[in-house]
């Protein structure tokens, strides 16, 4: 299964190799775009792609530990798949200002990380990957993964040396390609996904395809026959063998009548492998000539406060800002203050003593007593000094005397109920196996779809599928068929079953004091909207 091999927790790469990351910048960027909040900087910038950017190159870093990393980027003019074909992509809404002008500053984040940028007029980021990809192909020590969130690259894997690292959800859900893995997924390997496109199209780039061949017409073709030119070659000297191979003649005449339709889909589909670059693998790895101060500078300015401790963790320093000997903070006045910088900016959840640097240095000043002035200056004229004084600082003891105090659980009570759901747990994995008529993971999606839809053969109406396209088996889905199969209500009970066991039940006792008590740590300003949250555990989330 592609997601067994290779999703989230990586294979460590090969240490005799080289490891080369070559970044779809628009891809990840427009991915990040939607994915993320409408996140700002201090001085009003937007930020959530660039957030969504930086996240995913330090996910990168930790997981991949590349040894070189390059950006391909698209141009704004035209390229040559719109010269030749006007409508390409026709079906996009323009890009919105907020991610163009993100876009355009994402040039500051990896200079910042000396990270090179290829680019060129006319081609696609698409395009300077897979010129990257031929370019290199010679040199066997090196490894290559695209991080994209195109799955359009995915024709560019070649065996173990060119692999793809793809969003599945959002900018955190990965899933890291090889040529099996694409076997696995689509049920054809990377060399005919522009094939696949040729018939099926593709909505998203306007690609027309031929009407009237969808999914399934498309990866039959491609599974029996082979690419667009193996089905006509064969198609001019032998029809009647599509028809002994289960095609209908509605689908054949379909594929005789629009050649050219799915000669130049294909076309347009395909990443072009010449683009007029010259690429050489850096002389030095990417951290090698990293510019610690002008990415934290550069943090500062964009207010990336939790990426700012995760660089520093990176580059092997302390997370906290260094304080210099007059800079000895009362813990009481670091408390104070950083209360005070929740009122006025409060999508600067739990500040610490470095948030409170970092936004004094946004705003030109460096010291501790010259940011804790402009905080309570900028309360002052926010009128807000009132809402400080009168309800936060008196919170201060009653919390800490909540923490201290605790709350009390009755863990032989949670034990003994543990015990009454393992078992319960226990009679409805057996039940839901007799009702599949086999043995398999409950709790791994894919299995369970199998069973599901292929095994028992129930179909949603509307049936959604995930990022990735596997049927989904989410709870709405499965309420579709609550009345279709027995197993459905089983299913059902079996997960709700298994979250307060996993979560709550099983896991509250481990946590509770010697003194029997549950101590959690309260979060004055733990959320944006001002309302109280707990860590260790979120006390508050528990049913």
């Amino acid at each position: 299964m592609a997601t067994e091999i290779v999703k989230t927790k990586h294979k460590k790469p090969d240490a005799k190799k080289e490891t080369l990351v070559l970044l779809d910048a628009h891809a990840i960027l427009h991915r990040a775009y939607h994915a993320i909040p409408d996140f700002t900087s201090p001085t009003g910038e937007p930020t959530g792609a660039l957030y969504g950017v930086v996240a995913m190159l330090l996910k990168i870093v930790e997981e991949l530990t590349p040894t070189y990393i390059v950006a391909c980027f698209d141009l704004p003019e035209p390229t040559h798949r719109h010269v030749v074909y006007e409508a390409y992509k026709a079906g996009r809404a323009k890009t919105d200002d907020a991610l163009v002008a993100q876009i355009i500053r994402s040039r500051d984040i990896f200079s910042a990380f000396h990270i090179p940028i290829y680019e060129h007029p006319g081609f696609e980021a698409d395009d300077i990957l897979g010129t990257i990809v031929a370019q290199t192909e010679k040199n066997q020590d090196l490894r290559i993964v695209i991080a994209s969130g195109d799955m359009d690259t995915l024709q560019l894997v070649d065996r173990d040396r060119v692999l793809v690292y793809t969003l599945k959800k959002g900018i955190q859900d990965t899933i890291l390609y090889n040529e099996k893995a694409v076997l696995d997924r689509f049920g054809f390997g990377p060399e005919l996904i522009p094939d696949y496109k040729g018939f099926r199209g593709d909505p998203s780039d306007n690609i027309p395809g031929i009407k009237g061949i969808g999914e399934k017409s498309a990866t039959e073709l491609l599974m029996k026959i082979g690419g667009v030119e193996s089905v006509y070659k064969k198609l001019s000297k032998k029809e009647d063998e599509f028809l002994a191979l289960g095609f209908k003649q509605r689908i054949i005449d379909l594929v005789r009548d629009n050649e050219e339709e799915a000669v130049f889909s294909k076309m347009l589909a395909t990443i072009r492998r010449d683009a007029p670059i010259t690429f050489a693998v850096p002389k030095e790895t990417w951290k090698e000539n990293l510019d610690a101060e002008k990415i934290l500078t550069l943090f500062s300015e964009l207010g990336f406060r939790t990426l700012t401790t995760r660089v520093r963790t990176l580059l092997g320093q302390s997370a906290e800002l260094p304080l210099s000997p007059e800079e000895i903070i009362d813990p009481k006045t670091l408390r104070k203050t950083a209360l005070a910088l929740w009122l006025i900016a409060s999508d600067t959840t739990n500040p610490t003593y470095d948030d409170i640097i970092q936004y004094g240095r946004a705003r030109g000043v460096t010291t501790w007593n010259d940011a804790e002035q402009l905080i309570f200056a900028e309360l002052q004229a926010q009128n807000l000094e009132g809402l400080l004084t009168d309800i936060e600082y008196p919170l201060i003891p009653i919390l800490e005397e909540m923490e201290r105090r605790g709350v009390e659980i009755d863990v032989p009570y949670l034990t003994t109920l543990s015990k009454t759901m393992h078992k319960e747990l226990d009679a409805l994995e057996k039940q839901i196996y007799v009702h599949a008529g086999v043995e398999f993971n409950i709790n791994s999606p894919k299995q369970l779809g199998d069973v599901l839809y292929d095994t028992l053969g129930l179909k949603p109406k509307n049936q959604k599928r995930t990022a990735t396209g596997q049927r989904s088996t989410r709870e709405s889905e499965l309420e579709k068929l609550a009345d279709e199969h027995l197993i459905i209500p089983l299913i059902l009970r079996y997960r709700e079953l298994g979250k307060l066991t996993g979560t709550y039940v099983d896991t509250i006792p481990t946590m509770v004091g010697v003194d029997g008590r549950l101590h959690t740590t309260f979060l004055q300003a733990g959320s944006v909207t001002g309302r109280m949250a707990s860590k260790d555990p979120g006390i508050q989330n528990i049913p």
